[in-house]
């Protein structure tokens, strides 16, 4: 059964190479979007818009499994990310301005469930091209309608 939800999301990033007086600033996003299961494996899909593509979204589709998630990104920008406590995963990130590659390591991996919400959070370590630029923060509320 697909239910209506909404999506609240906010990625945190503690730039490697920044001053210490300088804190992170999250980014943040509230979209709607749906929630089904399918084969054990919880399914959260919701469009993202980018500035200067509001016609070509990103279709995201964010996968929930036995501690473990994976998010699916296409359309204006395409990644595979997985996280996996203790796994680095390397994908590549696709955008309209080039590609770079991307590894995740997850340090932990956190989901919540009650009735009406679910609460994911991811912590990993964040590397381009090879080299660590950031240690993150991914928090996601997914609030049934």
């Amino acid at each position: 059964m697909k239910r209506d939800v909404l999506v609240y999301l906010r990625g945190t990033q503690f730039m490697v190479d920044a001053p210490e007086e300088e804190e992170a600033q999250p980014i943040e996003l509230v979209v709607p979007g749906t929630y089904t299961v399918q084969n054990d494996v919880e399914l959260i899909e919701y469009d993202e818009i980018f500035e200067g593509f509001e016609n070509y979204p990103a279709k995201n589709r964010v996968e929930l499994r036995d501690g473990s998630i994976e998010v699916h990104k296409t359309g204006a920008a395409e990644v595979d990310m997985v996280f996996v406590p203790g796994k680095r995963n390397v994908s590549y990130y696709t955008t309209p301005f080039g590609t770079i590659e991307m590894g995740i390591s997850t340090m932990a991996v956190d989901t919540q469930r009650d009735d009406d919400n679910i609460n994911i959070r991811a912590e990993y370590a964040l590397a381009m091209n090879s080299e660590l630029v950031a240690d993150c923060v991914l928090d996601m509320r997914v609030e049934m309608k």
